[in-house]
């Protein structure tokens, strides 16, 4: 797979992340961009120029407008998925689009029928929308990854990589990857 990331592309990173909440945390750390999108997804793609945005943290409304200050480290809570990352299937791009779109028609139809919107969606996100099995494990991949992938324009023609590093997965596209949200450590 060929990245063809630039500055500019950085700037849509943040920019699609700030059409979903400008306030959303941007991490600019060892040559990539991370961020925690409200669906409770965190996205991540390459950096473009390595000297367009500096290693920090940073409000994506404000990178989206062209301001690039530096906000303190401490705001960034999230733990990012640690090397490496597996890839356990591969699933084709327009069988996601297709989910996505599926997904979005759902909601219209369900509208007005009683249930409220922001209860409607967020069961919506939470539906497990793939089960992959891989070495007698299943892995199961909610609806809101695929949401966070189509959300963020990292969905190109390539195959979509179902992928974990640790206990997380996550959906690996052409343009960039998305996590599920960390859920702490596990109950013993």
């Amino acid at each position: 797979m060929t990245d063809t990331t630039t500055a500019g592309d950085d700037a849509a990173f943040a920019a699609r992340a700030a059409r979903l909440d400008p306030d959303t945390l941007v991490l600019a750390q060892g040559g990539r961009l991370w961020a925690a999108l409200p669906i409770g997804v965190l996205a991540a793609r390459e950096a473009g120029d390595a000297s367009a945005l500096p290693d920090g943290v940073y409000r994506a409304g404000d990178l989206a407008a062209g301001n690039v200050a530096v906000r303190p480290a401490a705001e960034w809570r999230g733990r990012l998925p640690k090397q490496p990352w597996t890839a356990v299937e591969a699933v084709p791009a327009a069988d996601i689009a297709d989910i996505d779109r599926k997904a979005a028609q759902a909601l219209r139809e369900r509208r007005g029928q009683g249930i409220g919107d922001r209860r409607l969606r967020d069961a919506m996100l939470e539906h497990v929308t793939l089960r992959v099995e891989h070495d007698g494990r299943i892995y199961p991949v909610e609806f809101r990854l695929v949401a966070g992938l189509c959300r963020m324009g990292f969905l190109g023609d390539e195959p979509v990589r179902v992928v974990k590093a640790g206990r997380r997965i996550g959906l690996a596209a052409t343009y960039g990857t998305v996590w599920d949200r960390d859920r702490g450590l596990p109950m013993l």
